[in-house]
């Protein structure tokens, strides 16, 4: 068998084995596409208690029951925040540990003409992504470093000075494991452009968008169709060169090697 015989074949062989799963990942796609399409915007203030069925808002982002917030490292205002100090520390592999970390669940108001309702604030935390389209919450990262030294943060000194933390909490003792810290924090701006989608439910007496499947993304629902709808296309077009290459290139591949 010649070179390019196995060449052909081996081409043609794993088109021939991802086809399936690409055709799976475009079926994917246009069942999301009709999930979205079906679920009709309402107005905010239409979500007024549990439901067990999706409700869909879009609106502009704003503080939630505990009023305008200002994150504690970054020091801007904000409707939604989570910070988190971690200590990188040597072993049989990469590890942290948790020093110290503050916001992240509290509920923040969508709000468009008719209102505003509430939503939960675990959907758009950065480790909690929504696994239904590959949109994610338009949160804005404000800091992110790693440090050997809280002395070289000024981000980690301001917890120092306030009292936040202890300077004991970034000391490193000869048979320290410690490889230094990494500092995040995230924020939702006040007056961001939101579509959220969720089941509605109750926070403190008040509707919440919230437990379930859920997609909270900075882009509207006629962008989101037409995201979906332009990468459908690209998908169903990739499925069917594949599905004809795959074994073209595999008989190629036999005759040459004839």
């Amino acid at each position: 068998m010649t070179a390019l015989a196995v060449v052909l074949v081996a081409i043609g062989f794993a088109l021939t084995v991802l086809m399936p799963v690409w055709a799976l990942l475009t079926w994917g796609s246009h069942r999301e596409r009709r999930r979205i399409a079906r679920l009709p915007v309402s107005r905010c203030a239409d979500v007024t208690g549990p439901g067990k069925r999706l409700c869909a808002v879009e609106g502009r982002a704003g503080p939630g029951p505990a009023g305008p917030l200002v994150a504690p490292l970054s020091g801007q205002p904000c409707a939604w925040y989570f910070s988190q100090v971690e200590e990188n520390i040597s072993g049989d592999g990469p590890s942290t540990r948790l020093v110290w970390e503050a916001g992240g669940a509290m509920a923040f108001e969508v709000r468009d003409e008719s209102g505003p309702v509430l939503v939960d604030g675990r959907l758009v935390h950065p480790d909690h992504r929504s696994s239904r389209t590959g949109h994610s919450p338009p949160l804005r990262r404000v800091v992110e470093e790693d440090v050997s030294s809280a002395k070289k943060s000024v981000h980690l000194q301001g917890l120092i000075a306030r009292g936040v933390l202890s300077e004991k909490s970034f000391r490193r003792g000869w048979l320290s494991d410690s490889r230094g810290w990494s500092v995040r924090e995230y924020v939702l701006p006040i007056g961001e452009p939101l579509h959220v989608q969720g089941r509605p439910g109750f926070w403190d007496g008040r509707p919440v968008l919230g437990a379930g499947r859920h997609l909270v993304t900075g882009r509207t629902h006629e962008q989101l169709s037409a995201d979906i709808e332009r990468g459908l296309r690209t998908s169903r077009g990739c499925l069917l060169i594949g599905s004809i290459a795959g074994p073209v290139l595999l008989a190629a591949g036999y005759l040459l090697s004839r």
